[in-house]
């Protein structure tokens, strides 16, 4: 429910979380309005907490550690350091929950510490740990909307629908915000689009976050194939963060799928010299240019940095497969196009270029099966190739 792959975008996301972000940092900590990637620790914990109605905000593990060090016995010192945990050591699972427990053994009324604690069972899958988590956390704040609304997103996460919609309506009745209207968007996906569209009406209406409201309907309106419609939405989200970082890659990624490509590298130039390493853009940057069919030793120079920053990741992968099919190199392109579809689910980009290869390379049974599950999954993949120039 709360991850989906944008048809024909090869962008994942987190539909709850990946909205863009405002959120006042300290000095020490990274700027998430500069933090190129949609898929970014930072943004999906910064955005979920949003989301979840907590304001506490991401920081630099260091600078968590350092206040850790000088009030160990303060519950707040101990839930930045889990926070901070998280977003830098995810894989620390059962330290991230100790350091999140002590804050709530310190502060047992900690709205904050329960949010967080709610997101991580959740992402854990530990349904009776989120039932524990807001059964104490409703004991003292029953009326609270923030509490309702971040049990709603927790029993989403654990596919419980009727629980978290009931919980949504609860949270809408005592205290409606922008953040429960984007959440019932997200529960409405999948329906009548114009039942989405009037709970980001609400939500705007509401007031508060309009940036990350007006970033999500952008990345909706793209996926629907409303190019003209999801670019006025980046416009209009500008206007309330108008050095957004993440805004321009939106905009470059929209320019890139229109076939805009002297934009799109236009846009990801600049932004790259202002976040140079950043793995995303740099992926977003060679598949625009193997897309084009221009600059394509650029392009493999950009996705062999970004594999070199992110090894394995199935998108560079997919990107560099067809930069190396461009070039003429289909036992490399093989290679990686193996590697990507490694994933589950598959990439279905990844799919049709190694259809392509198999078939250039003398495996026509191959190569149709591949690209008969490409254009399963996705049934317009074919048209999609074809418009940059690559046809089996």
């Amino acid at each position: 429910m709360y991850e989906f792959v944008a048809k024909g975008l090869r962008t994942t996301i987190l539909t709850v979380c990946a909205l863009g972000a405002s959120a006042a940092m300290a000095q020490t900590a990274p700027n998430l309005d500069s933090v190129s990637s949609t898929a970014s620790r930072y943004s999906i914990l910064s955005d979920a907490l949003w989301t979840m109605g907590s304001d506490a905000v991401p920081e630099r593990l260091d600078t968590a550690q350092a206040a850790f060090a000088a009030n160990p016995r303060s519950a707040e010192a101990n839930l930045r350091l889990g926070l901070a945990m998280r977003l830098e050591h995810p894989e620390a699972t059962a330290l991230i929950q100790r350091f999140y427990e002590e804050a709530l053994r310190l502060d047992p009324k900690s709205s904050r510490a329960y949010a967080v604690m709610g997101e991580f069972l959740s992402d854990q899958g530990d349904a009776e740990g989120v039932a524990r988590n807001y059964q104490a956390w409703l004991a003292f704040a029953p009326n609270d909307a923030r509490a309702h609304l971040s049990y709603a997103l927790a029993l989403g996460r654990l596919s419980q629908m009727p629980e978290a919609r009931a919980e949504l309506d609860k949270s809408l009745a005592l205290g409606p915000t922008a953040a429960a209207y984007q959440l019932k968007a997200v529960m409405a996906e999948g329906g009548p689009p114009e039942e989405v569209l009037a709970a980001l009406e609400a939500a705007l209406k509401v007031g508060g976050g309009e940036d990350r409201i007006y970033y999500y309907r952008a990345r909706m309106r793209w996926a629907r194939g409303e190019t003209d419609l999801a670019l006025a939405d980046v416009a209009k989200g500008m206007e309330y963060a108008p050095s957004s970082f993440r805004f321009r890659q939106l905009r470059g990624e929209i320019n890139a799928d229109a076939g805009r490509y002297g934009l799109a590298i236009a846009e990801y130039d600049a932004l790259i010299a202002q976040q140079p390493g950043w793995p995303d853009l740099l992926n977003d940057r060679c598949w625009a240019r193997a897309r084009a069919g221009v600059d394509l030793q650029k392009a493999l120079a950009d996705c062999d940095t970004a594999l070199g920053l992110d090894p394995g990741r199935p998108e560079a992968l997919d990107s560099r497969g067809l930069v190396k099919l461009r070039l003429g190199d289909l036992p490399g392109a093989l290679a990686d196009y193996d590697e990507a579809l490694k994933t589950d689910p598959p990439v279905p980009t990844a799919l049709f270029g190694r259809g392509v290869v198999k078939r250039r390379s003398g495996d026509p049974a191959g190569g149709d099966a591949d690209l008969g599950k490409a254009c399963a999954l996705e049934p317009a993949i074919d048209q999609q190739f074809a418009r940059f120039g690559v046809n089996p």
